[in-house]
């Protein structure tokens, strides 16, 4: 075919130099692109449609839709940013529509963009009373925003209209067993952090804790290339018996991220605990913030924990003692027995070991290939690029490949 035929074929896709076509011929295209999966040819076709038809409630819907549908491929790439301009967009296009606002706050979700899900999950349930996806999600967001009563109330309908729910009653219970512990805490904000912790708290503790936070948001976030993530960051503090009883969590676990970092301040014994210690401790669980704000939960555990423990702290000849001491023992991990982002339930001692292996192998890869690499490594885990893959990409290296250089560095 000669070039000026696929120049016509062209033009006449785009409606460019054709015959003038219906409001319903544009429709019909835009839904046949739609079926095919062409989300913007979809587009295109129905805004030529609205043009000469701007109050056909049809084509209005039909638009939205396929907004929703660019965005939603968008969000499966990781760009959510430009997910939610597809959202304004089909918001604009159909505005009693809860579908999309919907579909918005749980992007706003991802990117810990809070009082901005709030805001849109509200507008869903007054254009749809009763819309369970929403109420759930609003459920999500005040829990986020540690406003547990609130949380409570959207979770609690939910669970009327839909016992059976997956998950929720979990979430609800757990939610319940916070807000019983820490109901009279009081709140403090800083710069990106909200802390929530016992009123009786000295006003210097607070104040200790709040710049060591804000100095982990400032160093970590540059070691990430300038990754800041939205505030305020939920930070809950307790003692060492209400830190147990909020997260059931064994003795030897420090402090975790949930969505929230929580810390306890004492040890068992009450005693508070050193300024080292609370930074070490605090910085671990801020480097998950940033991880999951840039590839949510598509992250293998060994980096997730080994980047916190990067950042936290310094990886010491007595550290690796012990990796050759299990080594010798025949006790340490693959690194795809590493990978799942939930690790399965291990006693301590072998989860102190695999602690060791993660914070050893980023640390490889960080004092070798520097900050590029990894940035590019959490794009491609942003993406949904399975784990091992994005590691060959960005790395050069196999899990097993990059396991026997990581432990050339304890020999």
């Amino acid at each position: 075919m000669s070039f000026r035929g696929y120049l016509i074929i062209v033009l006449c896709m785009l409606g460019v130099g054709a015959v003038a076509q219906s409001p319903a011929e544009y429709n019909n295209r835009g839904i046949e692109a739609y079926d095919a999966g062409n989300f913007d040819f979809a587009i295109t076709w129905f805004e030529r449609a609205l043009t000469q038809a701007p109050e056909n409630a049809t084509v209005r819907r039909n638009l939205c839709n396929a907004r929703q549908g660019a965005a939603d491929v968008l969000a499966q790439s990781g760009d959510f940013a430009s997910a939610v301009t597809h959202l304004e967009r089909a918001i604009a296009a159909d505005p009693a529509n809860p579908s999309p606002l919907v579909q918005m706050g749980a992007y706003y979700l991802r990117l810990d963009m809070v009082s901005q899900a709030i805001r849109r999950l509200e507008e869903a349930i007054e254009l749809k009373p009763g819309h369970l996806d929403a109420h759930e999600l609003l459920g999500e967001a005040y829990y986020r925003d540690n406003d547990l009563p609130w949380a409570r109330a959207q979770w609690e309908y939910v669970l009327r209209m839909d016992p059976k729910r997956p998950g929720l009653r979990e979430r609800y219970d757990k939610a319940f067993r916070e807000e019983s512990i820490e109901s009279g805490f009081k709140k403090t904000d800083s710069s990106h952090f909200r802390l929530t912790g016992p009123k009786d708290l000295p006003h210097h503790v607070r104040n200790r804790i709040i710049r060591l936070l804000e100095d982990a948001y400032r160093e970590i976030g540059r070691k990430f290339g300038g990754v800041y993530p939205p505030g305020p960051i939920q930070v809950i503090l307790y003692g060492a018996d209400q830190f147990s009883e909020a997260t059931q969590l064994d003795d030897h676990v420090g402090a975790v991220y949930d969505g929230k970092i929580r810390a306890p301040m004492t040890d068992k014994d009450g005693q508070w605990l050193p300024e080292d210690e609370l930074r070490r401790r605090l910085a671990h669980e801020y480097v998950h913030v940033v991880v999951r704000f840039l590839a949510g939960e598509n992250v293998p555990w060994w980096l997730n924990e080994g980047l916190a423990e990067t950042f936290s702290g310094d990886f010491t000849p007595a550290m690796a003692e012990t990796l050759r001491a299990a080594r010798a023992a025949g006790a340490l991990f693959s690194l795809a027995e590493l990978a799942p982002s939930q690790l399965r339930a291990r006693n301590p001692e072998a989860l102190r070991i695999a602690y060791l292996q993660a914070h050893l192998t980023v640390r490889h890869l960080w004092d070798r290939f520097g900050q590029r690499r990894l940035r590019d490594m959490m794009s491609a885990l942003a993406s949904g690029t399975p784990a091992e893959q994005a590691l060959r990409e960005n790395y050069r290296r196999t899990y097993d490949t990059l396991l026997r250089e990581v432990l050339e560095q304890i020999n």
